[in-house]
């Protein structure tokens, strides 16, 4: 058994992709949906295009209102 915290962990099953999640709101996403794409698209920041800073940022805005 590993010791790894979630944010290095391998894609977590129970999450739904993207593309799902991309047509809801962050308030209808799981914490740990918001957790894993929060980290997928900080690391991607620099590539990201308007689209994709705008929902980075409701994500974010998303996990400070929640306190996660």
């Amino acid at each position: 058994m590993s010791n790894k915290d979630d944010s290095t962990a391998p894609y977590p099953r129970n999450i739904r992709d993207f593309q799902e999640l991309s047509s809801k709101k962050p308030s209808e996403w799981t914490e740990v949906e918001l957790r894993y794409n929060h980290r997928a698209m900080s690391d991607l920041s620099p590539w990201l295009n308007e689209q994709g800073t705008h929902i980075h940022s409701q994500i974010i805005q998303e996990i400070e209102r929640r306190g996660v």
